[in-house]
């Protein structure tokens, strides 16, 4: 799996709150919110077409846009080629304030017979890769992976195994998540993130192709990437889940814990940081917190982590993705930081 990342597009910014007209739907909730501000998909996409589209939906249109737009411009890929592109998209549950308010509207007010059908897409966890799709002609695979913090980790393993098995090239691979108060009311009320932790939104995505498919300097490779499952959730189980997943990559990538020169873990500032920490016990590589950085932002993690990565790390160094999720889910990614960073 040594695919290559290129042209990183993300939505995330400092700490900013909501819009006023939600202002109220937070009051009480412990903690920072933190939105995108001034956030809007025209600013990306042409108007026409957006009226009813949610939240989670706008803000991957927007990444793919600007991944789009990037690529087209310096790499010189033509409407031919990214008609062959793929999407993975990672989405906990798509947009949780879509599902709800439709459910709300149907149980109290009018009834079914009168819901706009125009806002049913909006309620499928499909809908953000589906539309990214058609918004922009790529019409090769297309998914989208929920496996919770590790829902971006599992799109890039996916996305990274189809163009490993000939099944699609380019691959559009990231993951978003939204801020609503019912994400919020529900990440405060699990306790599973620290109140110091702002409850964010994020969008990441990032073109996965195989080397030589195009000229544009790749930022990076994926030797290795690989999504386990800790079946005694404890921290000494989710530890262990963790650590055999990371040697696992390792080995597959041929790199050495020694060699590692950046790790960015997924976990901090949740109850999981301590189990995180003692599979990564043995690495002296310098740390990077996204999660301190950005806030919590769900699904979208793993994408953020990656482009951290892209950021950070120097050109021909090996950076270690790592992330639990208290669903079970565990996981880690290698990449070798290129020139093109």
């Amino acid at each position: 799996m040594r695919e290559r990342l290129n042209a990183p597009a993300a939505e995330e910014l400092p700490l900013n709150p909501p819009p006023q007209a939600d202002a109220g739907d937070y009051a009480g909730i412990p903690g920072e919110i933190s939105a995108v501000p001034s956030f809007d998909i025209t600013d990306f996409v042409p108007k026409k077409g957006t009226k009813n589209i949610d939240r989670t939906t706008a803000l991957g249109l927007a990444a793919s846009a600007r991944l789009k737009q990037t690529l087209t411009e310096h790499a010189g890929i033509t409407d031919d080629s990214w008609q062959s592109t793929g999407v993975a998209m990672g989405s906990m549950v798509g947009s949780l304030r879509s599902s709800v308010e439709l459910d709300s509207s149907v149980i109290e007010g009018a009834g079914i017979d009168l819901v706009n059908p125009a806002r049913f897409p909006n309620t499928t966890m499909n809908c953000c890769a589906s539309q990214v799709a058609i918004w922009h002609c790529f019409r090769g695979p297309n998914s989208t992976l929920a496996n919770g913090n590790l829902s971006a980790v599992s799109a890039l393993q996916y996305a990274a195994r189809l163009i490993h098995r000939g099944h699609g090239q380019r691959m559009c691979v990231g993951g978003v998540e939204e801020l609503s108060p019912h994400t919020a009311w529900g990440i405060r009320s699990k306790k599973i993130v620290h109140d110091t932790v702002p409850v964010s939104e994020a969008a990441a995505v990032f073109a996965l192709e195989p080397e030589g498919l195009s000229q544009a300097p790749a930022l990076a490779t994926v030797p290795a990437c690989a999504v386990g499952f800790a079946p005694e959730r404890t921290n000494a189980g989710f530890a262990d889940a963790l650590r055999r997943v990371v040697v696992g990559v390792l080995r597959q990538a041929e790199v050495d814990a020694t060699a590692v020169d950046l790790v960015l873990p997924g976990s901090e500032g949740t109850v999981l940081a301590e189990a995180e920490q003692a599979a990564l016990a043995g690495f002296t590589a310098e740390r990077v917190d996204v999660r301190k950085a950005l806030g919590e932002c769900g699904s979208a993690t793993g994408a953020l982590q990656v482009a951290a990565a892209l950021a950070v790390g120097r050109p021909g160094s090996t950076a270690l993705i790592t992330g639990i999720d208290i669903s079970g889910a565990v996981g880690a990614a290698v990449l070798r930081i290129g020139a093109g960073t």
